[in-house]
Order: structure tokens, then sequence, then C-alpha cells
């Protein structure tokens, strides 16, 4: 089972402040509980084929950057959740002005298991988007 996700936010940032808040280090400014465990390179800074950890619900994903392009605001990952499953992540930044950076976040998750294919199951458009939504909020909520 496999299922594609998009969704788009609006962050009141400049792009080029608003970009690193999407890298796993600036990430660790604003999503609860989040605590990458850098692999490669040891000091977290984003770069192609950097490697991390996260844990979340019991489970280990493994992430790498399969595309690090800082100056186009762009960034792809591989995030291997072993025995669940499979996501390709990729974030865009756009500018919308001078303070405002429209986001594009998308995920192709691949199921690899009965465990994956219920989270796929209850991954709707809908609660995929409430769940993207509230990166902006955090976000915008953030002190600068």
């Amino acid at each position: 089972m496999q299922r594609d996700c998009y969704h788009e936010i609006i962050v009141d940032r400049a792009a080029a402040q608003a970009f690193p808040l999407f890298t796993p280090k600036g990430e660790e400014d604003w999503v609860p509980g989040w605590a990458p465990t850098y692999l490669w390179p040891e000091t977290g800074e984003t770069c192609q084929e950097m490697v991390f950890t996260t844990e979340k619900d019991g489970e280990t994903s493994v992430w790498t950057c399969l595309s690090w392009q800082p100056e186009q605001f762009h960034a792809r990952y591989l995030r291997v959740t072993p025995g669940s499953l499979v996501a390709f992540v990729d974030v865009r930044c756009q500018p919308e002005g001078a303070a405002r950076t429209r986001v594009g976040v998308a995920y192709q998750i691949v199921a690899l298991s009965d465990h994956g294919r219920s989270y796929l199951e209850d991954l709707t458009d809908s609660a995929f988007a409430e769940s993207i939504d509230t990166w902006s909020e955090w976000i915008n909520g953030m002190g600068r």
C-alpha cells in the first residue's frame, strides 16, 4: 500500500528565515518532542547524505537527506521505519512577498507491514492537512 500526501502552509517569515526551520536542527526549535540523534555529521548540520534517527511511539526511524538545495529552499529526505513504513519527504519554500513564505510539504509513504498499512488507512487527506497546519501555528507562534 502506498499513499501520496501534499499540503501547503504559509509562515510569517521571509523564505531565507523560514527554510532553516524545516531542517532537522531547525525543527528542534518548534516541533514538540523532536529530538534527533545525529549520526553524520554529528553536529546535525544539514547536508546531502546526512543521517539521523528519531524515536516516536516506540519506533525508531532512520532519516537521510537525499537532496539539499538551500539556495532554492528545497530539501528531500528518506525516512525508513523498519517493519512499518518508508517515506519520501519533500519540503519546498517559496517567497510570498518580503515577510511570508509558502511551504509545500509532500510525503510519499509506502507501508511495509500491517502496522504500516493501518497507519496509511488512518492518514486521510484532511488528517494530513490538519497535521501540517499545526506546523504553521507553531512556527508563527514562535518568538523571532
